[in-house]
């Protein structure tokens, strides 16, 4: 299984564990995004009530449709299209209020117009109903009967009778489903008198039948149960097929009361009690492993190590955060989150690049409290229209307005989707594709699909692609993008700008598995066994060059060789080719090769494989020494494959900005890390404490700073700091961070007082700040002459001088005791524990012991630790599970009173 690049447990766990005096503990890392949820969508589009913040409704795609119906179980479905049917919304909640009463957990409603006729700005987009794929006239003939296939193969394979579906590629990138109508087929044999399923009418036929004719009320709207494995005896005959257990025509109820009615009925047909309810998650898991294995079936690239397991749901981390939406919940959603930025992923499971990067993206959720809602821009999913990144695919919204060069294909994508999207919302995107570079690198579409206005050109992303937007009420464009998820690249290169487009074997490297074949390399090439121990430690801080092979050198070539390698070298009067293993192989493996090399000695050894053809040659030509000619020639196949051998090594690990390799994959990993970090109100954001210790002249004075991540990260980098007096600096210094703190010293300076700021530049983990105080220097103390002897006459009594009088001074109180878990312990493994004794702005900090005592029923154990600059972090030792108390005491020091706190429980779970 994948074990992606776990930090931390979601930080609220960490600030559970606080505790501060005074307390106000909140989870900081969690980012401000927006409200914006799938019951905001329904309220939009259905009219449910804002107060139903938990529908049994749900929109799915047309890929997510598809697969439920290949499910086991029962499930209840609505289709209808709210554009289309003036009356679907009011039936619509009609549904939704009969299956929440009667205890459905989930009803799933696939609207067969897969633009919506949404509003985009102040363009209505055209109808894509699937249903009457004829009437679809802003898109070319081809691509409406594919339109037709896609609906058809709903009904052919699940829902109706009459159409034979025929599936190829399945799974693949290139997937086609053609349709035949008029067939035999029959998966509803409510076709035949008296085993119609429609409720109250047990002639009513099937709910689809395309036997004799397209059916009449095929764009009406439905309420349906189905079981795949649902089936009928009629008497004297066999189990037929009744895989629609009941259904009703919503577009034909008299009134709302009677749709409910017969909703009510059609889910007793079952019991809502057996209702099955399948998560996204468990459509994400299924698909995604499934296409991975399919498109990538060899073990060298991970075949055997799903995308996707249980552990990227669990409810601890948060469960699953990416949420696939719709185009018309996509639309609704950029224009009606105006309250926060939302996290929005193109990209689909049919997609080599997007997968890999699935699971890493969803903990970057679940740590910052976000959810990612998914577009596929392949309105199908990739599982009708043939191949999905190619104009020939009529679903795939993201590509030239036309498939070829003839006017009858000008119009045949539905790009208009994409561009007004983009023009309206995203338009300050910046992609890796530049229009500028020629029309293979932008979407061309006609505005609403209207053919006779000019066509327009937009950037074209591809995915994986991730950004933030803020949306902006009104009609007006809006550049609303936020923050991207993309690679700057160096001033220069071919492109501005790369996207994170890598694979599962480069983001979740094994041991062997790094897209390298045995032919490529042997599995059992000793140069394994260093590439594996580098692959183990191995992150995106790595210097490459301490990993990569040397193809400079040719002394270690035997580690990329097996016995058993041979090649065939060929040569001309002046060159030497080398095919491995050719036609006429010799053998060229670690045994061969050292016995050709001592054959030739240290002395007689070619210096470097080029060398060794030019030996080559030169010993053929003079045909003196065969023997000679037969090392040479060892030495030449051998070095030269094991040269295409390294090669292919350091293609594999890469660099950081090349995301197909493992350097790029670790790398880009570590900037979702950045993205999610960036987002408003994540842990970018930090709080300090400065001080400014008042001195006495002559001594010279310092600044010190400590800083806290929210998410626990380190800080590092340099902080300055300017002192000055008036509008003059007059010292100025810098200090290297170092666990989060840093002291910056100062010259001396003289006595007075000063202000002075502090600031650090930041960098991709953490923002920017500047803090300001004052900086005080005491006058040094005036050193009185010694008084004068007292001369004492023999026989007086001297008056002797009285002591001074000391009045002890006050211990100040520390401002609060804070203690914050920043490891979790386990009954295996000991954590961490840290102690802030925060004291007032500009005085010395407190020192001293703090002693702590982890609690459970009668057990306690107790650790201690000598604070620095107000600051210890201590070792927990190992807890046996259950929940342990923690208090926190500290007996003051000469400064400061004593203090204590009292921590929130720890719960150890194993």
């Amino acid at each position: 299984m994948h074990v992606p690049h776990r930090r931390a447990r979601m930080v609220a766990a960490l600030a559970a564990a606080a505790a501060v005096i005074p307390l106000t503990a909140t989870a900081a890392d969690a980012a401000t995004t927006t409200k914006y949820n799938h019951a905001t969508f329904l309220q939009h589009a259905l009219g449910l009530p804002t107060s139903n913040t938990s529908p049994v409704i749900e929109s799915i795609t047309y890929d997510r449709f598809q697969w439920l119906l290949q499910q086991d179980g029962q499930f209840a479905f609505l289709i209808g299209d709210p554009a289309g049917d003036a009356s679907f919304a009011e039936r619509a909640r009609a549904v939704e209020a009969a299956a929440s009463s009667a205890g459905v957990k989930q009803v799933y409603w696939f609207n067969p117009n897969l633009s919506g006729s949404v509003k985009v700005g102040t363009v209505t987009v055209p109808a894509l109903d699937i249903r009457k794929s004829e009437t679809i006239t802003e898109l070319a003939a081809d691509s409406r009967t594919t339109y037709g296939h896609a609906w058809k193969n709903l009904v052919g394979q699940y829902l109706g009778n009459g159409v034979t579906a025929t599936a190829t590629g399945v799974g693949s990138e290139t997937a086609v489903v053609k349709t035949v109508t008029g067939t035999n087929t029959v998966n509803d044999y409510g076709a035949t008198a008296g085993y119609s399923t429609e409720v109250g009418n047990v002639n009513g036929g099937a709910l689809y039948d395309y036997k004799t004719a397209t059916p009449a009320d095929v764009t009406d709207s439905f309420f349906f149960v189905y079981d795949k494995a649902n089936t009928v005896t009629p008497d004297g005959s066999t189990a037929q097929p009744a895989k629609v257990v009941s259904w009703v025509n919503l577009t034909d109820e008299a009134s709302t009361a009677a749709a409910a009615a017969d909703v009510n009925a059609a889910i007793g047909k079952v019991g809502p009690a057996t209702l099955d309810e399948l998560d996204q998650f468990a459509w994400w898991k299924s698909e995604v492993n499934a296409r991975q294995k399919e498109q990538a079936p060899r073990v060298d690239r991970g075949s055997e190590v799903p995308v996707l397991t249980d552990a990227d749901n669990a409810a601890a981390d948060g469960g699953w955060r990416i949420q696939q939406v719709t185009y018309p919940e996509l639309v609704d959603l950029l224009k009606s989150g105006t309250d926060a930025n939302a996290v929005i992923l193109f990209g689909g499971t049919w997609c080599p690049n997007t997968r890999p990067v699935l699971p890493f993206i969803n903990e970057d959720a679940q740590e910052h409290d976000v959810t990612v809602f998914n577009f596929d821009t392949v309105l199908d999913g990739g599982q009708v229209g043939g191949s999905t990144t190619s104009a020939v695919n009529p679903f795939q919204s993201r590509n030239t307005a036309n498939n070829g060069s003839t006017a009858a294909l000008a119009n045949a994508n539905p790009t208009f989707l994409y561009g007004h999207v983009l023009q309206q919302y995203l338009n300050n995107i910046v992609t890796q594709y530049d229009p500028a570079r020629g029309a293979s690198q932008s979407v061309t579409f006609y505005p609403a699909g209207d053919t006779t206005k000019p066509l327009q050109t937009t950037k074209k992303l591809q995915v994986p692609f991730l950004l933030a937007h803020q949306a902006k009420a009104g009609d007006a464009p809006n550049g609303g993008i936020t923050r991207q998820w993309i690679q700057k690249n160096a001033a220069g290169a071919v492109s501005e700008y790369t996207e994170y487009m890598s694979q599962w074997w480069f983001t979740n490297p094994k041991p062997n598995q790094l897209g390298i074949s045995a032919t490529q390399l042997p599995a059992g090439a000793p140069i394994w066994n260093k590439i594996n121990a580098d692959l183990a430690t191995f992150n995106w801080k790595t210097d490459v060059s301490t990993v990569i092979p040397n193809t400079g050198i040719d002394t270690d070539d035997a580690q990329y060789l097996v016995d058993g390698d041979t090649a065939t070298v060929s040569n001309t009067d002046t060159a030497v080719t080398v095919a491995s293993p050719g036609t006429s192989p010799i053998p060229i493996g670690p045994t061969a090769l050292a016995g050709a090399l001592d054959w030739l000695t240290p002395a007689r050894t070619p210096a470097s494989s080029v060398a060794a053809k030019t030996a080559y040659l030169a010993a053929v030509k003079a045909n003196t020494d065969a023997t000679l000619i037969t090392h040479l020639k060892t030495v030449v196949g051998a070095w030269h494959v094991a040269q295409l051998r390294k090669t292919t090594v350091l293609t594999a690990w890469g660099l950081p900005t090349t995301p197909g390799s493992v350097a790029g994959g670790k790398n880009l990993i570590r900037k979702l890390d950045v993205f999610f970090g960036g987002l408003p109100g994540g842990p970018r954001f930090t709080t300090r404490t400065v001080t400014a210790n008042p001195v006495t002249a002559p001594t010279a004075p310092s600044v010190s700073v400590t800083i806290a991540s929210a998410a626990g990260r380190t800080v590092t980098g340099n902080v300055a700091v300017s002192v000055k007096s008036g509008a003059t600096e007059i010292a100025s210094g810098a200090g290297a961070l170092s666990g989060n703190a840093a002291s910056v010293a100062l010259p001396a300076i003289a006595a007075g007082t000063y202000q002075f700021t502090l600031t650090y530049a930041g960098d991709e983990d953490i923002d920017a700040f500047t803090e300001s105080g004052r900086l005080t220097v005491n006058p040094a103390p005036v050193v009185e002459d010694p008084p004068a002897p007292v001369n004492v006459t023999p026989g007086s009594t001297p008056t002797p001088t009285p002591a001074p009088i000391v009045t002890p001074t006050a211990k100040a109180k520390v401002s609060k005791v804070a203690g914050t878990l920043s490891k979790a312990p386990t009954s295996k493994k000991s954590g961490k524990y840290t102690v802030t004794i925060s004291t007032a702005k500009g005085q010395v900090k407190a020192s001293g012991k703090v002693t702590i005592k982890f609690t459970k029923g009668k057990t306690t154990k107790t650790v201690t630790g000598t604070l620095k600059s107000g600051t210890v972090t201590v070792t927990v030792p190992k807890l046996a599970k259950g929940t342990w108390k923690v208090a926190i005491t500290w007996p003051g020091d000469s400064k400061y009173q004593s203090g204590k706190a009292t921590g929130k429980s720890i719960k150890v779970k194993k």
